[in-house]
């Protein structure tokens, strides 16, 4: 089934969440953006969040303007939940689940998106 982009991207945060949960799930992976400095990061006052989506395409269409240079990377979820939670945990990070155009969405932290993919 193909995904288009746009229309992922213009729902709503809990919706965009819960297709990425079950994405995710289903394909068994996550979709972030990198460069040669690393995995983009959108920050506010308190938080630090990597962006994750479960599709590269929505991943590609996201990578606008400041995020033009960067490129999908996946992240297998045995990976993710072994290497990627505990690590960002650690270090303070949260993830934002499916963030729009805008880079909003909804913010959790590693462990509890987690345990929504187990």
């Amino acid at each position: 089934m193909s995904i288009n982009p746009q229309s992922f991207l213009s729902q709503g945060s809990q919706a965009r969440y819960d297709a990425t949960v079950e994405g995710a799930k289903a394909n068994n992976a996550l979709w972030t953006l990198a460069d040669d400095n690393g995995c983009v990061i959108l920050s506010n006052d308190t938080e630090q969040c990597l962006v994750v989506w479960h599709d590269e395409a929505i991943a590609k269409a996201w990578a606008t303007d400041e995020f033009a240079n960067t490129t999908p990377l996946k992240i297998e979820l045995d990976a993710f939940i072994e290497k990627w939670v505990p690590g960002m945990t650690n270090d303070g990070f949260e993830l934002i689940v499916g963030p729009d155009i805008e880079g909003e969405g909804i913010v959790v932290a590693p462990e509890e998106f987690a345990e929504e993919l187990a």
